[in-house]
């Protein structure tokens, strides 16, 4: 297992798309989860939501142009690591939604308490 994890190299550009791309499915598919389980599905709301993810994917092609154009990486993994952290926590907000037990002091700094819109 060690080796394995040594092996693992996420220097590569393709880590920064596959890894958000991953991420942003998966928060997709727990919110149609909770939309159904609600009985509160609406095309409305879902394009409003496909149309942020978008503007993500666009920022990370931004951020794998300035690294070819520029030779800097700093934007691309700033861009990706933003990205990443913000679908990690939506998915800790719609696992919340769905049942899954999560830590009092990692509810309180989610958006859960708030009312939805």
């Amino acid at each position: 297992m060690e080796e394995i994890i040594q092996n693992i190299h996420f220097t590569n550009v393709w880590w920064a798309i596959f890894a958000p791309m991953i991420l942003i499915v998966i928060d997709i598919l727990t919110g149609i989860v909770i939309a159904w389980k609600n009985e509160n599905f609406k095309s409305g709301v879902m394009r409003a939501g496909l149309s942020k993810k978008f503007g993500e994917l666009v920022y990370i092609l931004v951020g794998i142009l300035t690294k070819f154009a520029l030779g800097t990486e700093l934007i691309l993994y700033f861009t990706v690591g933003y990205i990443c952290l913000m679908e990690i926590s939506s998915l800790a907000e719609n696992c919340d939604k769905l049942g899954v037990r999560i830590p009092e002091k990692v509810k309180e700094k989610l958006n859960n308490n708030k009312e939805d819109k």
